[in-house]
């Protein structure tokens, strides 16, 4: 398999320069040159999720790692997920699933990928005998995610940049207890897009990025999104659903890279219906399917944090496509949006989008009715991100559809949320109230670069 950049700088790479690179010198992100093909009826007689997950992730990495070593590598990652099957379902009302994602060790849908990023990391890196610098912006879940993979690695430093009061505060406990000598919580007085954007501009200087060996994880690291493929195609096998039958997923939606995973997975052979992109009030992706047009507004902070966000950063690699992989059309937009904070898209580009997408907005008064509605009828609790995804799939799903929304955290991550939708408190266990007994430590920066790139340098080791 080889890769190319969106906007058309680099091409002819291996998963191996991706990998470490994660953003492309161009400022593109990477994408492979062809799509894998997969017979779903074929797969459908895989039913444990790390061969299923072997037989997907494989393709895009080919002959970079060997077979049975990418085997190890996924037994490994999720064993250590607390339900056997690693994901577990919620069946709600008839051809109504939640899709439980939060069974990794820190709770969220994250964990599938990080928890077998950072090993794959570690396998090249233990051959070259090299270390590397992770840097990491987060909305809350990747964060913990990462530091909770990096802190069993010997050959990786992670620096992760969260936005000071916008995440919940057991997020925050998450990355902020973890004392290892190679974990770097770095709280920025700003929003997401800021510590992307703190990211993104220390990747693009290739010759600092060389010079500290640094690497990202964000889900613009193309890895992330392969990863996600998985869980698309194991809902299905899993819930005995034939290709001949109408599917939807609703995903909680905020950098577009768990949803672009589903678009992939299409791409590859999932007999999905619809993609339903569900957003909060920070609504750039449903403002888009309505009126083709993507324009960045301010952030609005709500009770689902993870998707506080004004720039769905993944949409370049859809948009990429849409223009039949022209990287000049793909860079040119990018740059309008980059000096207008605004591009449009004509009806063609349009449609093809609403062929697999549909989008809904579910403000937070809608959220908080949701969580409640469902534990009173239900007798389960929901979190407010999943509480998004139910909300648009509701809006949206025919009757008779099979409809599957993500359920990507735990509820206890935002108990504050849920206690007060629900009017009680959550019990948690003694593994939970850890969280909160330990003691914090992190860096509290300004929205600056340098003060990243300093951390960075001060704390380097070859």
């Amino acid at each position: 398999m080889k890769y190319l950049s969106t906007r058309g700088g680099e091409k002819d790479l291996t998963f191996k320069n991706i990998l470490f690179s994660g953003l492309a010198s161009d400022g593109g992100l990477y994408v492979p040159d062809v799509w894998p093909q997969i017979n779903y009826n074929a797969l459908k007689k895989i039913n444990n999720y790390s061969e299923l997950a072997l037989e997907i992730i494989y393709p895009f990495i080919g002959e970079d790692i060997k077979k049975k070593e990418l085997k190890d590598l996924i037994d490994n990652a999720y064993s250590k997920f607390s339900n056997n099957n690693i994901i577990s379902f919620k069946n709600l009302k008839q051809k109504e699933y939640i899709v439980e994602l939060f069974n990794g060790p820190t709770l969220a849908f994250k964990d599938f990928a990080m928890q077998l990023i950072i090993p794959i990391f570690d396998h090249y890196l233990l051959q070259e005998n090299k270390k590397l610098n992770l840097i990491v912006a987060t909305s809350g879940d990747t964060g913990s995610a990462a530091i909770n993979a990096v802190n069993q690695s010997k050959k990786i430093n992670v620096f992760c940049l969260f936005p000071k009061g916008r995440i919940s505060s057991f997020q925050k406990k998450q990355m902020t207890t973890v004392h290892g000598e190679n974990i770097f919580p770095i709280e920025v007085d700003g929003t997401f897009d800021d510590c992307q954007n703190i990211v993104k501009s220390i990747l693009v200087d290739r010759e600092f990025s060389e010079e500290f060996s640094i690497a990202a994880v964000n889900s613009i690291n193309w890895s992330r999104v392969m990863f996600q493929i998985v869980y698309y195609f194991y809902t299905l096998i899993e819930n005995n659903i034939s290709e001949n039958e109408a599917i939807n997923f609703s995903v909680p939606t905020g950098n577009f890279g768990d949803i672009y995973a589903g678009y992939v997975g299409i791409k590859m052979g999932l007999p999905a219906n619809k993609l339903i992109i569900a957003t909060n009030e920070n609504d750039i992706l449903d403002r888009f399917i309505n009126s083709g047009n993507y324009s960045i507004e301010n952030v609005t902070r709500t009770t689902s944090p993870s998707m506080d966000i004004a720039i769905a950063s993944n949409f370049e690699r859809l948009l990429f496509d849409l223009y039949d992989k022209s990287s000049s059309l793909t860079s040119k937009k990018m740059n309008e949006l980059k000096n207008n904070k605004f591009f449009s898209v004509n009806s063609e580009q349009s449609d093809l989008v609403k062929k697999i997408f549909s989008s809904k907005k579910i403000n937070q008064n809608e959220v908080n009715d949701l969580i409640k509605e469902t534990y009173n009828e239900f007798n389960y609790i929901i979190d407010p991100h999943t509480a998004i995804g139910l909300g648009a799939s509701r809006s949206l799903n025919q009757i008779g559809d099979n409809n599957f929304i993500l359920g990507t955290a735990h509820p206890i991550k935002f108990s504050d949320t849920v206690e007060k939708a629900i009017g009680q408190p959550m019990q948690s266990s003694e593994e939970f109230n850890k969280v909160f007994d330990n003691e914090e430590k992190f860096y509290s920066f300004k929205n600056s670069t340098d003060e990243v790139r300093n951390i960075i340098k001060d704390n380097y080791s070859k």
